[in-house]
């Protein structure tokens, strides 16, 4: 892992969250749970170059990646892109992902407004550049060198943007499990927080965000990205496994009354405080998702 980094170094200044990934197989009907249980929305938008050229997008005509071996859907909770790949080769860069991960968080990206002036200057600091796809204007970096978070950078960005436009965001569905689900955070699980961070602050333009609820006695550094916030918490005493994402959390109005209906969808409550709460992973196709009590985040 490269520690050696500083905000000097290479700062890159990300713009929108572009999306949070997650990886699946075609069966895991991920975007129908999400959208049953969160109550998530389908927005029918093009691509463009941040520079506002015309984007044709990098997949074949069936919508697959011949880079990655898989097809991909992009749902939004609230104002959070979420892209769902799901692999259709099992011999794929995803499809062994899967195999060997499982299915749920895989990776991060961000929008830059300079995508090769961008790259040039993470390679000359020494950051390894892999998954370059020019067709779809994207590249990753290499979790190697980025503390274990697998970040994609690209220039392009959504035509109808609800962060731009709030009208551009369908009603959620009145129907969901949960009703006014937001995003909160992003968590990696490291070995040593202050390091994560401090590798992952030389690279992204960060803001340490204080005062963010948290589980009793965790270990925690909040980092604020542009507009996602990526925690980076302790692994849990005697947990092993490598620096990676961990889980996510969903900000709700109110929590107890969210819990309540979970449980009455067979979604069952790991623990629960007044202000945070874990659902069973059993019960969320695999997907470690925390929660947390909206107006605790101001």
């Amino acid at each position: 892992m490269s520690s050696q980094h500083s905000a000097s170094d290479i700062s890159v200044v990300p713009g929108y969250f572009h999306r949070l990934g997650l990886a699946a197989r075609p069966e895991d009907a991920f975007a129908d749970w999400f959208e049953r249980v969160l109550g998530t929305v389908r927005i029918d938008s093009g691509s463009r170059q941040v520079r506002g050229i015309p984007f044709t997008g990098g997949g074949n005509e069936e919508g697959i990646s011949e880079e990655s071996g898989a097809s991909s859907e992009m749902i939004w909770l609230g104002n959070l892109p979420i892209c769902i790949f799901a692999a259709v080769d099992d011999d794929g860069q995803l499809g062994s992902f899967v195999a060997k991960y499982g299915a749920g968080l895989h990776s991060v990206a961000w929008t830059v407004d300079d995508l090769w002036r961008t790259e040039t200057l993470l390679r000359r600091n020494d950051i390894r550049i892999t998954g370059v796809d020019l067709p779809g204007r994207h590249f990753f970096m290499h979790p190697a060198d980025t503390a274990g978070l697998l970040i994609e950078l690209t220039d392009t960005e959504f035509i109808h943007d609800p962060r731009d436009n709030p009208a551009a965001l369908p009603q959620a569905p009145a129907t969901s499990v949960v009703q006014g689900a937001n995003f909160a955070w992003l968590t990696m699980a490291v070995a040593d927080p202050t390091k994560t961070a401090e590798v992952l602050t030389g690279i992204i333009d960060s803001t340490v965000v204080d005062g963010l609820p948290r589980d009793a006695g965790q270990e925690v550094i909040d980092l604020q990205m542009n507009d996602v916030v990526i925690r980076v918490a302790k692994r849990a005493e005697g947990e092993s496994g490598r620096d990676t994402l961990h889980s996510f959390c969903i900000a709700v109005p109110d929590l107890a009354d969210t819990c309540q209906r979970l449980e009455a969808a067979g979604i069952s409550i790991a623990s629960q405080s007044d202000v945070i709460a874990w659902t069973n992973s059993a019960h969320t196709l695999g997907m470690k998702i925390q929660w947390v009590q909206a107006s605790a985040l101001h």
